[in-house]
């Protein structure tokens, strides 16, 4: 008994310092945290543990502003986006960036995270923050610190939200399905997962438009003592991508007490951002497969075409399973709507795909020549649009076919 209360107390005081598994958007990794044996003669190591982790709530209570921002498409992007801003406005900020390609910004200056492995763990948060934000504290100005959170399972992200930080605010960018595997089958489970995510006394930003899945996650939220407010995007900017993102960035403003953004730079944000055909001599053809999630896509799609016939090429992997099941839905809704007439499908899996979908379908092989491909692709004449996944040799090769016949055609 006496063992299992060291243990209880142990994960009590240590929790967040533990080396417990984030995960890259390229990665699913089962592994989870170290087990902690029920029993161990030595208790050395759980006091170190231990030590460490008050520590570490020690250093975030010196954070005037702590920010993370959670969710499904766009976290990187709003995460970058407030590090500008408030940057821009004097404050003293702390951001970290996880993910394919993980910085960490103090101040404007820019470092890259070089890591031995694809495993993000909560130690490289810890080292970082306790080098940082000591000098965040030296500072006159008010400091903000801005985490993205990384986490693709319910017990990763809740773990980053209520132990490795201490967030005044969380910016929820969206429910989209994706991480089905890991974060629930559905969007209601996904919006689940992220409410439970939430500590009590935290405010969330949420830019997620379902009124239902709102209404769902306020009732959660609150019922954890915490508060939610969705962020309100004006008729002229509906439907647009990015549009709620950068919306939460104003609600977020706002409740710092600081100026909204001005409208001309939303409006240039916007702009910028929007999806547009690339002309090749074959057609027209975008790349959508790095949104990876369907909602995502069909903005994408509506953006462009609306209700005009299109070639999808829908690229699948083997670890992405729930993202392969709902592709599937989704192309099978724009044939119901005739949308499509057939689609071609790639990599990993191809004939199961085919065999389940009422859906005329053409399997190219996993080694199959991506230059021949994308001109097979055209032979309708109708634009392509490439979906499902990105990361992959086969689709790099393809983005460089692509790339290739743009020079060509110039």
């Amino acid at each position: 008994m006496a063992a299992q209360s060291a243990a209880d107390q142990f994960l009590d005081y240590a929790a967040g310092a533990l080396p417990m598994f984030l995960v890259g958007a390229e990665y699913e990794w089962k592994t989870g945290p170290k087990p902690i044996e029920v029993g161990s003669s030595s208790l050395t190591g759980l006091v170190s543990e231990a030590t460490r982790g008050i520590r570490h709530r020690k250093v975030l209570d010196q954070i005037d502003t702590q920010i993370v921002v959670s969710g499904t498409r766009g976290k990187s992007s709003t995460t970058q986006r407030l590090d500008d801003v408030f940057n821009r406005r004097g404050y003293d900020t702390l951001t970290k960036i996880t993910g394919n390609h993980p910085l960490l910004i103090h101040n404007g200056e820019v470092h890259p995270i070089e890591r031995r492995g694809p495993r993000t763990t909560l130690y490289e948060n810890i080292s970082l923050i306790a080098e940082f934000v000591p000098e965040l504290d030296a500072y006159e100005p008010d400091d903000v610190a801005i985490f993205e959170n990384q986490g693709i399972t319910e017990y990763t992200t809740r773990l980053f939200n209520q132990r490795l930080t201490d967030p005044d605010i969380i910016v929820l960018t969206n429910v989209r399905q994706d991480h089905t595997d890991t974060l629930g089958k559905t969007r209601t489970d996904l919006a689940r997962s992220f409410a439970r995510s939430v500590p009590a006394g935290t405010h969330v930003v949420s830019g997620e438009q379902h009124p239902v899945l709102h209404e769902y996650m306020q009732k959660e939220i609150e019922r954890r003592g915490g508060t939610i407010e969705q962020v309100d995007i004006p008729d002229e900017h509906e439907g647009l991508i990015g549009s709620e993102t950068i919306h939460a960035v104003n609600a977020v403003l706002d409740i710092v007490g600081e100026p909204s953004l001005p409208a001309e730079e939303i409006e240039s944000f916007l702009s910028a951002i929007q999806p547009t055909w690339i002309e090749l001599e074959d057609g027209l053809i975008f790349n959508a497969a790095e949104v990876n999630d369907v909602e995502s896509t069909e903005m994408v799609r509506r953006v462009l075409v609306d209700d005009e016939c299109i070639t999808p090429f829908v690229y699948l992997r083997r670890d992405r399973r729930g993202r392969t099941a709902s592709f599937a839905q989704y192309i099978e809704l724009l044939f119901e709507r005739e949308l499509i007439d057939e689609a071609h499908i790639g990599g990993a899996n191809t004939r199961a795909f085919a065999e389940n979908v009422d859906v005329p379908t053409k399997c190219h092989s996993q080694n199959a020549d991506p230059e021949q491909v994308l001109t097979e692709l055209f032979t309708d004449g109708r634009p392509v649009i490439l979906m499902g996944n990105t990361v992959d040799e086969f689709m790099r090769e393809m983005q460089a076919s692509i790339e290739q016949r743009v020079k060509k055609k110039r």
